[in-house]
């Protein structure tokens, strides 16, 4: 790791030693996306820049340009320690990157610095104020699955802070990349073009009302309903001390992008990870649950019923869909659960484009997220999340070919391994009623 950090850096200021640049790519190349087309000229010398924004330009020129050339173990030292904290080490982040866009050619265009910009860590959670921020929009030339996120690579941005550059000899400010925008671990996922069979056992707890407890009083006419939803509820005070149970014993709540990243390119896991997700885009958890998983920087996936956005009866209340994207801004993650939360086991294609397709769509549009995940209605038809049958194949079909990359499953039998050759029979582990912590802590570890 030593001799490549030195040789990066020996890289980094001989690429940037001829006269002044905002944009890199290789030498030469002709790029578009941010206004008019352009020849690149070389990068400005960091030996010699004057100002942050010079060094900020061209920290993003020579780390898109490395990018570019699929040189990622060089990127290493462009990265502030609050970003290489993030990966498992440096050999990873590029073993992960080599793999995800393997076959993928990449082009680049960045626009002008902004000074004043924050970023959200989505895995932690942390907000980081201050930096600058590069537009980025990358064009990936190449077999491309799922095919629609294109656009979401066009879209990104890079986040910068300023230091002094003086440790490293060079007068003037020195810049680093603390959000990475298109090699970030929180890009949208890109799926191989063979298949996976790795297996990662992590455990994807299940949410859906965090809130007191409901009464029979509230369902006089309605006994099935009380029970219900009373079995979908886990009260405050029991999610406050399982959020702290998970924190004092060292777990690491993550995104389902990140698990990906670990079924799909083989990058590790953090030890202990865990995956939360919260089911139906019900207030109760924006109410009751968030403000916790904010205090412990933990991530979370919501699962959002478009047809039910805004909604409510007599006792059930849904997210308005300006809470929802407040959620996405915040750092937490948005994910598909159907347009009318109905079971889409044998449905004809027609209503599978409804209640599938065209309710990712909305969630996209509606977020500005990338929406690639999906969680199914109602119990699994099977009690084991590796067993189904010609209607849930259909569903895989119709899930692949309108660029999800996974979805999850409410089986009945408890399960935390997940295998990446299953990616649309994903296990969950429901959290019930009343749970103890020694019952909470079982099921994390699958017993």
């Amino acid at each position: 790791m030593r001799d490549a950090r030195k040789l990066s850096r020996r890289t980094f200021l001989k690429a940037s030693a001829l006269a002044g640049a905002v944009l890199v790519v290789p030498v030469g190349a002709t790029l578009s996306g941010c206004g008019t087309a352009s020849t690149v000229p070389r990068v400005a010398s960091l030996e010699t820049t004057e100002t942050p924004a010079q060094a900020v330009r061209a920290c993003a020129a020579h780390f898109m340009q490395l990018m570019q050339q699929g040189r990622y173990l060089e990127q290493w030292p462009l990265l502030s320690s609050l970003a290489q904290q993030r990966w498992p080490s440096a050999a990873a982040r590029a073993a992960m990157l080599t793999s995800k866009f393997s076959g993928i050619s990449l082009t680049a265009a960045l626009g002008e610095p902004t000074p004043g910009a924050s970023w959200i860590d989505p895995e932690r959670l942390v907000s980081i104020p201050s930096l600058w921020e590069v537009p980025v929009s990358v064009s990936l030339n190449g077999p491309v699955n799922p095919p629609d996120v294109t656009p979401f690579y066009r879209q990104q941005a890079l986040y910068l802070s300023v230091v002094d550059g003086r440790p490293w000899g060079i007068s003037g400010p020195l810049a680093q990349v603390v959000g990475e925008g298109p090699a970030a671990l929180d890009a949208p996922v890109l799926l191989p073009l063979g298949g996976s069979a790795r297996t990662v056992a992590v455990p994807i707890l299940m949410y859906h009302e965090v809130g007191p407890y409901p009464t029979p009083s509230q369902y006089p006419d309605d006994p099935y309903g009380y029970e219900l939803e009373y079995g979908l509820t886990v009260d405050p005070q029991e999610f406050s001390r399982q959020m702290e149970w998970l924190a004092s014993n060292q777990y690491r709540p993550i995104s389902l992008p990140r698990l990906a990243a670990a079924l799909y390119y083989g990058l590790p896991l953090p030890p202990r990870s865990v995956i939360l997700t919260f089911d139906d885009a019900l207030r109760s958890p924006l109410v009751n649950a968030v403000p916790i998983l904010q205090q412990y920087g933990f991530t979370a996936n919501f699962f959002i019923p478009t047809g039910l956005v805004g909604w409510h009866s007599r006792t059930r209340w849904y997210m308005s869909w300006d809470e929802i994207a407040a959620l996405g801004k915040e750092g937490f993650w948005l994910q598909d659960h159907t347009r009318n939360h109905i079971s889409v086991y044998g449905l004809p294609t027609q209503e599978l484009e409804v209640q599938i397709a065209e309710s990712r769509q909305e969630i996209q549009q509606l977020t500005g997220q990338p929406c690639q995940f999906f969680a199914y209605p109602g119990s699994w038809p099977f009690r084991q999340a590796t067993s189904a049958a010609g209607p849930e194949q259909v569903d895989f079909s119709f899930l692949q070919q309108h660029g999800y990359v996974g979805a999850v499953v409410d089986q009945a039998d408890l399960s935390i391994a997940v295998r990446g050759g299953q990616p649309y029979q994903i296990p969950r582990v429901r959290v019930d009623p009343g749970e103890t912590l020694a019952g909470f802590a079982a099921d994390l570890s699958g017993e």
